[in-house]
């Protein structure tokens, strides 16, 4: 039987997906947390997750959406839009092809801040992972792994694309793990939205079968979120409906022994 971790992310982008987070760890649905820090948000997640003693607490580095903490000085003119927003995945992932070791660095001092913000509330992030897994390109997984030392982090979400559960990765395997590092990271990851086209009876089964640590990533939404950005390409409906299959598959979980109540 697999060691299960369920994760919450993008905790800190409105005050009501943080507090749908929170009604889902109380009900034993989910057992960590990921938080950008680079939204206003960031500060209620905090501050409410801070009552929540068995949430594995963490941080959601971004790259790709939202606006640096640090500023527009100093960085690459391809990684941010006019309006100093953070460009999306698709551009960090074409153009980190020809970073510079001056936009290595930026990104390097940006990534330490949004954990700053993290410490600054007076709570050690538990876990890293990061918006869009831009981790899984090996400059900026370099990075997060430094980050990942300094900070005393207990683990990092697993970056290689082979140890993703997903309804079309026929070739999965166990995430290779670095040598010598400090932190632990799970052996694969499945993200409810690459296996919603699969029943949750089938998602069940897959995780079932695995051993080692497996990391279950959902994207909660509330019913309404009126706060929730217009410009986000990933909107509430979606989020609602990965929320509701999550319930599902936990519960399905419980029925075949695979995890107890509540999830820790």
């Amino acid at each position: 039987m697999p060691n299960l971790i369920v994760t919450a992310d993008d905790c800190g982008l409105t005050d009501a997906l943080n507090q749908k987070t929170c009604d889902l760890h109380q009900r034993g649905y989910i057992s960590a947390a990921s938080v950008m820090t680079n939204y206003p948000a960031h500060q209620h997640a905090l501050e409410l997750f801070r009552a929540c003693p068995d949430l594995d607490l963490g941080i959601h580095l971004s790259l790709t959406d939202g606006h640096p903490v640090t500023g527009h000085e100093g960085h690459h003119p391809h990684l941010l839009n006019e309006d100093f927003s953070f460009r999306s995945n698709f551009s960090l992932f074409l153009r980190s092809h020809f970073f510079s070791g001056d936009t290595a660095r930026w990104i390097r001092n940006e990534l330490d801040a949004q954990m700053r913000r993290f410490t600054e509330a007076g709570l050690r992030p538990r876990h890293i992972s990061t918006h869009h897994h831009f981790h899984s390109i090996p400059l900026l997984r370099r990075i997060v792994h430094e980050l990942a030392d300094e900070y005393a982090v207990d683990w990092v979400r697993a970056h290689e694309f082979r140890a993703s559960v997903s309804a079309h990765n026929f070739f999965l395997r166990r995430q290779q793990p670095r040598q010598r590092q400090r932190f632990f990271t799970p052996d694969y990851v499945a993200a409810i939205q690459a296996c919603m086209s699969l029943s949750v009876d089938e998602f069940c089964k897959r995780i079932s079968r695995l051993r080692g640590t497996v990391e279950i990533v959902v994207h909660p939404a509330p019913r309404h979120d009126p706060d929730f950005p217009a410009d986000w390409h990933y909107g509430t409906a979606p989020r609602r409906a990965e929320t509701q299959y999550l319930i599902n598959a936990v519960d399905r979980l419980r029925e075949m022994g695979v995890v107890s109540a509540p999830i820790n």
